[in-house]
């Protein structure tokens, strides 16, 4: 029966010792493999079935674009040169705005190229009023336009031109609702220009948001292959490749090369290759890198630096970066920015940046809202325009890990400008000033609930691995410990057993008999034998009383 006790105590051991094996070679095991690192990795990838396609092809996040409309206050004593011209921002006017990469195709040479497509849709419980009934007093753009690119161009042109705005009845500011404004009105002068110069106006109606959103189908290459150094744009994982068949802007003077041939006139300012779209950014993102997000929207790429690390409401860690302060500056004191200027007689006041060859050569240019870090001479022409850095500054945080925007406020005023003209009295008011026509704020507030639990997960789970691997380290270093010393105190104690068990045998050698009343008495059955020296002691009996 002991044996068997000692058979199962020893079972044990074995059982324990075992435990303690497994606990050590996974413990190990997951030191070296690193699953979640691998898991993470492999989700970060632009595969087919990674979670950074999932989130890329269609992403999940809820953008917003309020727009606020700068209405003439003063319209009629503005025009009759009484006062100066006086402006007032109304909205937002809200619209949520969806994208989703279609004709996704994976190519041979690490690339990949895809056809985004962008929709927007209005969203009236967020937004002032009702853009259908509110009534503003905004710029004619194509009359006030088309007569500022034309200030130049001489009597003989100008002067039909005028003639032509009188018998059509064009006025230089329009009193219409801010959803005609924005998505398209009736205009004489477009009407006629769309008969005349069909491939070049191709709609009938004119509208800001109309016009930013009328993107047609773009094709896009970007580059799937990770370079060694982030900071080096050239061949930057997921930066852009190809533009519609081309790496640069040919309307910024960008010209076509073949092979590795260069060109003088290829300069940072019209080349599109490195930059990104903006909706993901290469993971694990370093901080002295700096990106060029480009739009075509945009008319050109716009570079983002990084400032600090910063953390969300929900407590995500992220990368604040903002505008480069220099990115609207001209030539003279931002180089990069030279093909932007080069076709002008005078370059664009700073913080201004030329949308010309993007929007049918009419004078048009960006600049942040209400003129921020702009020249201040802009402000003195119009009035009604208060710059505020927490309202009208730009910023993104990006999630550094997997290169995601987590918070995004991309704020971006466009206006019109007027060059001085000669032959037309009814916008000589306009002339020389910078008019604001309105201002957009892009925006990224919050994220899917899923999706926060996915990024906590990013930090979460690496943690829990690694108390894992110690706990499992302790528990197989200490079960094995105890399993070695139970079996060395079992080994001790069985020893200790047998010797005692020895010691009981000889103790026992007399033969008990039984008494009556259940009492027992021991004899002794043999003598102590004592040594015999010689044959009279074999024979020699002592006394008991000797």
């Amino acid at each position: 029966m002991k044996s068997v006790i000692a058979l199962q105590q020893f079972k044990k051991c074995i059982i324990l010792f075992m435990v303690g094996i497994v606990c050590s070679s996974l413990t190990y095991v997951i030191y070296v493999v690193d699953p979640i690192n691998m898991i993470i990795e492999y989700n970060l990838q632009m595969t087919p079935h990674s979670l950074l396609f999932s989130v890329w092809k269609k992403p999940p996040l809820d953008v917003y674009l309020n727009v606020y409309i700068f209405n003439i206050t003063n319209p009629v004593e503005f025009l009759s040169g009484k006062e100066k011209l006086k402006v007032q921002d109304i909205g937002p006017y809200v619209y949520q705005e969806f994208l989703e990469n279609d004709n996704i195709t994976f190519n041979d040479n690490g690339t990949l190229t895809y056809i985004p497509r962008r929709r927007v849709v209005f969203v009236p419980e967020m937004s002032v009023s009702d853009p259908a009934k509110d009534i503003v007093n905004v710029a004619n753009i194509p009359f006030l336009g088309v007569s500022s690119a034309l200030h130049d161009a001489g009597f003989l042109v100008n002067y039909p031109l005028v003639q032509l705005a009188n018998v059509m009845g064009a006025k230089p500011i329009l009193n219409i609702s801010v959803y005609d404004y924005l998505w398209g009105y009736e205009d004489s002068m477009v009407t006629l220009a769309s008969g005349i110069v069909p491939n070049f106006i191709n709609f009938q109606k004119f509208g800001l948001m109309d016009r930013m959103y009328d993107e047609g189908e773009n094709i896009v290459t970007v580059i799937l292959r990770k370079n060694a150094d982030m900071v080096n744009e050239k061949g930057r994982y997921l930066s852009i490749d190809k533009y519609n068949g081309s790496p640069g802007l040919a309307q910024w003077g960008y010209i076509e090369t073949e092979g590795n041939e260069t060109q003088e006139g290829n300069l940072v300012c019209n080349t599109i290759q490195g930059a990104t779209e903006g909706i993901i950014f290469p993971s694990d993102m370093d901080k002295r890198a700096t990106f060029r997000v480009f739009r075509k929207a945009f008319c050109r790429t716009l570079p983002i630096m990084f400032r600090k690390e910063v953390s969300t409401e929900n407590g995500i860690p992220g990368y604040l970066y903002t505008l480069t302060d220099d990115f609207a500056d001209p030539p003279d004191r931002n180089p990069d920015n030279e093909c932007y200027c080069h076709k002008m007689k005078t370059c664009l006041k700073r913080g201004l940046s030329d949308l010309t060859p993007c929007y049918y050569n009419i004078p048009a240019a960006v600049s942040l809202p209400h003129f921020l870090d702009a020249d201040p001479s802009l402000l003195e022409d119009v009035e009604g325009l208060k710059p505020d850095r927490k309202k009208h500054e730009s910023f993104v945080i990006l999630q550094q890990k997997i290169g995601m925007p987590i918070h995004v406020h991309s704020r971006i005023q466009t206006n019109l400008i007027m060059h001085p003209t000669r032959y037309n009295s009814k916008i000589a008011a306009f002339n020389g000033i910078t008019i604001p026509l309105f201002w957009s704020d892009m925006h990224i507030s919050s994220l899917p609930t899923y999706l926060l639990i996915l990024l906590k997960s990013l930090y979460i789970l690496p943690v829990t691995q690694t108390v894992l691997i110690y706990l499992l380290g302790i528990i197989g270093v200490m079960t094995i410990v105890l399993s070695l010393a139970s079996t060395l105190w079992m080994f001790n104690k069985q020893q200790q057993k047998q010797e005692q068990e020895a010691i009981k045998s000889v103790d026992n050698s007399d033969l008990r008999i039984p008494l009556c009343n259940g009492q027992y008495t021991s004899i002794n059955i043999l003598p102590s034998i004592k040594k015999i020296t010689s044959k009279t002691d074999l024979f020699t009996v002592e006394s008991p009383y000797s």
